[in-house]
């Protein structure tokens, strides 16, 4: 489906300024210069850009500039892989989305492969992997994994296989040329965004882990929930133009567009109304989450600094995407 450019270029895509996203601090890391670097140097050795088209697309991605936004406290040591991570990630969405414009069939094996790559026990042995995407996952793997839980390992692979398993689904819904209703598009959409495995990140790149049990708490967990689906639905509303200028169905807004019966702008201050719900609610759970660990006995002040570290990393991304999302090309109609 496609829309006039004038209906597309007329859209505010950008929440009011009394939004509560912006009562959320924006936070950057100093030395963003450093992680350009690190981004180029990643470009330059991991071998998965092939021609100009590719590098041109990862510097529309302003890689430096949402690792800068989005994690607070990050340590120099930590930048290399996380700046790698982050460039991968868009590398692959890439990858998918050009099958798609082809028409070609989802890559069972490669995803296979990619999910290998993440061993939970990262030492039992390194296996060699022909795709390059695969190849270099493995290999960023190998400086994050042992720096945390086991646990935490699984978290990730877990997140990670469900990103690559979204795929699929939104290639049977391009294909049938319509989205899936609201419920199942909000579910999918927690996976498809990659947010999942990206929040998981913010306990490495701080070097201060949450201890398993306070993440599975029910206030923790609806925070981390709340800032997955704001992250991801606000990047909804800044794809938005290029989307559907390629006749891509497979965003939210259009998702509410068809549920409501709205016009796009309508559909977008609908979208912007949740939004800020789900923060409203990020803000209440983590207020709960803190009077209870005023009585939980044992919860040390490392385990109190690194659920700190957490959720200020947490409300980091979900500003820090906006933020970003100004500045990046990526989704220039």
């Amino acid at each position: 489906m496609t829309l006039p450019y004038d209906e597309l270029e007329s859209l505010r895509i950008h929440p009011g300024a009394e939004h509560p996203l912006y009562r959320l601090p924006s936070r950057t890391e100093p030395d963003e210069n450093r992680l350009d670097d690190l981004v180029g140097h990643w470009a330059e050795a991991c071998g998965l850009l092939a021609d100009a088209t590719a590098h041109e697309r990862l510097g529309d991605a302003a890689v430096a500039d949402l690792i800068a936004h989005c994690y607070p406290g990050l340590r120099p040591d930590r930048a290399a892989p996380l700046a790698g991570w982050i460039s991968w990630l868009f590398v692959i969405d890439d990858y998918y989305d050009r099958l798609n414009i082809r028409g070609e069939d989802h890559p069972d094996a490669l995803t296979q492969e990619i999910i290998d790559a993440l061993p939970v026990e990262p030492q039992s042995g390194i296996r060699h992997h022909d795709a390059p995407l695969a190849r270099e996952l493995a290999r960023l793997w190998r400086h994050i994994a042992p720096q945390l839980s086991r646990w935490w390992r699984m978290r990730f692979a877990t997140h990670v296989t469900h990103f690559l398993a979204a795929f699929r689904y939104e290639r049977l819904h391009r294909q049938e040329g319509l989205p899936p209703g609201l419920p199942a598009y909000a579910e999918l959409r927690r996976a498809s965004s990659s947010v999942t495995a990206c929040l998981d990140l913010l306990e490495y790149a701080t070097g201060q882990e949450v201890p398993s049990l306070l993440h599975e708490t029910r206030q923790l967990r609806t925070m981390f929930a709340k800032a997955t689906d704001v992250v991801a639905w606000v990047n909804d509303v800044v794809s938005l133009k290029k989307e559907v200028g390629i006749g891509d169905t497979n965003n939210g807004i259009m998702v509410v567009r068809r549920e409501f019966g709205l016009d796009l702008q309508g559909a977008i201050d609908h979208v912007y109304r949740g939004v800020a719900r789900d923060v409203e609610e990020f803000l209440d759970a983590e207020a709960e989450l803190w009077r209870v660990c005023k009585h939980w006995s044992g919860v040390t002040e490392a385990e109190q600094s690194a659920l700190a570290l957490l959720s200020d990393g947490m409300k980091a991304w979900m500003r820090g995407n906006l933020d970003w999302s100004v500045r990046a090309n990526r989704y220039a109609a």
